[in-house]
């Protein structure tokens, strides 16, 4: 024990002695530790660890899919598929389903607000293993149709909305104009899904849930808790039997049969991740990698010193200092470097993770909790762990050779030693010169990757047009002829608001990810057994929509408003749909039914549009889009849009005046420009490049550091050698070009392995790149002139300093 804290305090003493190198190191080893831990926590707190969520690694989310249309293999569930699911007790200890929904708050002298929420079955708390702060939850009594009406609220709802009023259990709130009395507040943490602002019952009837004609119905969320030692293999064997058993049941020729339906388990952490898995895992990949050239720059510092030490560690050697002693002592200095780096790097986390959830996409940066205890804590002392090792073997390793015992007989002056150092800090830096290849071209093609991604069309034009959502309460708002109504008022108000050009209302505004999808049929056309029926993207819109969003007509006429309830049935479709199911002929005049086949109504089609992209510049799925008119269908939330002379950013109050001309109970909610929604699709990739770019900023500047070591100690080595050179008649220059011509070949050297590790990763990169190759050269070419240029930099100031060596001095030098 006693011959450890020796070591310690010796070690101690050493860095004291070298403060600049201390200093360096510490910084380094903060920068590379601290950015490590900041993306790990955003990356458990995504997809690793939910906040609120207890052993989330035993939640799944219970989904179904369709075979044919592909897009459809990952989707919500219908109440029949949950029942099916629900049964399973040796599987699940435990399910429940969710739909999320808004709700319109009201009370006295305010205006009603929006707030976002869910219904949810008895069970949901349960499964997610999670208690109250306050009251209590849902019984299977409340959860039921014509029970009271009760809500769960949320604890950031509690506090923002009700002041955090203690006595808040047992009050009434007003809800979609109806009283709902408060039975609870969950804890700080836990709002899932993730906007939730409160809970209430979904109380659907019993018989829902048995009744088949609902079996395609899938608009639930089903979650599942898997009982100790279920593997998700076992539930989704068990969840595909179930399938079978339903498909078998419908006959041989069942819808179910020929669209390849079916159902699955998903780890809930996958579900939630969703898109940001890839971009997170690469991320913390390459802030690895920076934690790595972090550790390559001081492993190198460490040979250095140990080599201008040579002397004093030769002395140890022949006073019988043992192998195990001085690898001991170089991996204590390392321990201690790393802990104070560790130190420091937990404030520049805490510094940094806040400004990383900035990056994320609103709906989930801003509802996220950082833990830094539990998975974080481990991953702490495992990359502290790795540190240590890394910035200590190598030098330990250096130690131990036999060159130094002839340093001192040589009075300091053979270059053994010096030379095995300088081989290996020499493949330090190839290492740090390689891993910087990668970050920097790596960005450099998610860069070309964006700028790709910003010059697809949309579609429509997207200047000029502010948009907002609006709900009505069903409990108000019952009939369909009552929802038209309201909306075709509100339409001539938006055309009234001064300095409008146009209006129009809409299901699921571009771009909110709000859109749906259906299955329908063609009058006359006759399907094979096994294929399955057309299918597209479908959208309720009021006549207007297309001139609002400037969408070009191809052929036939924009809906009216004599397209009302009781007249004619009328869809318009795009470009891509027309394509797909009328190839080569006019669809104009066709028919086609969402109901089933030949039962109708039909729906003829009178107009061809330009085909527009739905919620991605990325992701089309080259699926076509069928419109019909929001009078003819009932829908109690829509979206607005209003195209304006004015600036659409000023538009919010007068479009909330508009609304509640009509009902004074409800509010807007999501107002935002259409440029603004085409910008915030781009805001994931945007927070990867802008990382990306950031940590192959850091990387370079750690790499030039790491050469600039290592150029500067073995020009400081060769001092010898060099005034001999020059005393023998070499010119500064020849010296000069010497020195940097070192440097360039530890560069060229490092770039041939960066490229040939890219060949191996070049697969997994690709699926993050859109329109650009793995291969693309240009970003190859610059990071690499880059990384040449900042090595001739690097090397300059020692080489100059080389060049100017007095030949007589440098062969006195001891």
């Amino acid at each position: 024990m006693y011959s450890v804290a020796h070591q310690f305090r010796y070690a101690i003493r050493q860095l004291a002695n070298s403060p600049g190198f201390a200093i360096v190191s510490v910084l380094t080893l903060a920068l590379g530790i601290g950015a490590n831990i900041a993306v790990f926590s955003v990356t458990n707190a995504v997809l690793l660890n939910p906040s609120g969520i207890p052993h989330a690694a035993n939640l799944v989310a219970l989904r179904a899919h369709y075979d044919n249309p592909p897009d459809l293999g990952n989707i919500s569930l219908s109440a029949p598929d949950f029942a099916d699911a629900a049964e399973g007790k040796d599987i699940f200890s435990g399910a429940a389903i969710m739909n999320g929904s808004s709700f319109n708050f009201s009370r006295e002298n305010a205006n009603p607000e929006l707030m976002q929420g869910a219904r949810v079955s008895s069970g949901y708390f349960d499964v997610f293993e999670v208690r109250p702060a306050l009251g209590r939850v849902f019984t299977p009594e409340e959860d039921q149709p014509g029970a009271g009406l009760v809500v769960v609220l949320s604890y950031q709802a509690w506090q923002k909305r009700f002041a955090a009023d203690p006595n808040i259990v047992g009050r009434s709130i007003i809800l979609d104009q109806r009283s709902y009395r408060v039975i609870g507040v969950m804890g700080p943490e836990f709002n899932w899904p993730n906007q939730a602002e409160l809970w209430v019952p979904i109380a659907l009837p019993p018989a829902r849930y048995h009744d088949q004609n609902y079996r395609y119905n899938e608009y639930l969320f089903g979650v599942a808790r898997l009982r100790p030692g279920v593997t998700l293999q076992q539930a989704n064997a068990y969840l595909k039997m179930k399938a079978q058993e339903n498909i078998v049941s419908e006959g041989t020729n069942s819808y179910g049969r020929i669209s390849g339906w079916g159902m699955f388990s998903m780890p809930l952490t996958e579900f939630i991740g969703g898109k940001l898995r890839k971009p997170l895992l690469m991320l913390l990949t390459a802030v690895g990698m920076v934690l790595l050239i972090a550790c390559a720059n001081i492993a190198g510092l460490q040979i250095a010193r140990a080599s201008a030490r040579q002397r004093d560690l030769a002395v140890r050697i022949a006073l019988g200092a043992s192998r195990g002693t001085l690898i001991r002592q170089a991996l204590v200095e390392s321990i201690v470097l790393t802990v104070a780096g560790l130190v420091l790097g937990f404030f520049v986390a805490l510094a940094s993770a806040p400004l990383l959830l900035k990056g994320l996409p609103p709906s989930l940066g801003e509802h996220l909790h950082l833990s830094f205890a539990g998975p974080v804590l481990f991953f702490v002392v495992i990359v502290a762990a790795v540190c240590s090792l890394l910035c200590g073997v190598v030098p330990a390793w250096h130690r131990t050779q036999p060159g130094w015992y002839s340093a001192l007989h040589e009075s300091g002056r053979s270059g053994t030693a010096g030379r095995g150092g300088q081989r290996a800090r020499s493949v330090l830096v190839i290492a740090q010169v390689a891993l910087s290849l990668l970050l920097l071209a790596g960005a450099g093609l998610l860069f070309s990757s964006l700028k790709a991604l910003e010059t697809v069309e949309t579609g429509f034009q997207v200047s000029g047009v502010a948009s907002a959502y609006f709900s009505l309460p069903k409990t108000v708002y019952a009939k369909d002829e009552q929802q038209a109504a309201f909306m075709t008022s509100l339409e001539e108000r938006l055309r009234a608001i001064p300095g409008v050009q146009s209006a129009a209302l809409i299901d699921a505004i571009p771009f909110s990810n709000n859109g749906g999808s259906a299955s329908f049929f063609i009058q006359g056309q006759t399907r094979s057994a096994n294929a399955p029926p057309p299918h597209g993207n479908i959208h309720l819109i009021s006549p207007g929509f297309f001139a609002t969003l400037r969408i070009p007509f191809l052929q036939g006429r924009d809906f009216t408003d004599e397209d009302r309830k009781s007249t004619e049935q009328v869809a318009i479709v795009d470009e891509v749909l027309a394509h797909q199911y009328w190839p080569g002929q006019d669809p104009i005049g066709q028919h086609i039914s969402i109901n089933d086949l030949n039962k109708g109504p039909w729906i003829t089609i009178v107009g061809l549009v330009q085909h527009s992209r739905e919620n991605s510049l990325e992701a089309d799925t080259n699926e076509g889009t069928y419109f019909l008119p929001i009078a003819q269908v009932s829908n109690d939330t829509a979206g607005l849009l209003v195209r304006s002379s004015r600036p659409a950013e000023g538009l919010t109050a007068d479009l909330a005046s508009a609304v509640r001309a009509g009902d004074s109970s409800v509010p807007i909610y999501d107002v935002k420009t259409m440029e603004r929604r085409v910008n915030e699709s781009l805001v994931g990739r945007k927070f990867v490049v802008m990382l990306l770019g950031t940590f192959a900023a850091l990387a370079l500047l750690l790499a030039a550091l790491g050469l600039y070591g290592i150029i500067s100690y073995s020009v400081r080595l060769r001092t010898r050698e060099l005034g001999m050179r020059m005393a023998l008649g070499a010119q500064r220059g020849t010296v000069l070009k010497l020195v940097l011509m070192h440097g360039l070949r530890l560069a060229a050297i490092g770039i041939v392995v960066g490229v040939v590790f890219a060949a191996f990763l070049g697969r997994i990169f690709t699926s993050l790149l859109f329109r650009v190759s793995v291969l693309h050269v240009v970003p190859w070419l610059c990071a690499a002139a880059l990384l040449i240029s900042v090595v001739l930099v690097a090397s300059f100031l020692p080489a100059r300093r080389a060049a100017s060596i007095e030949p007589m001095k440098a062969l006195r030098t001891e």
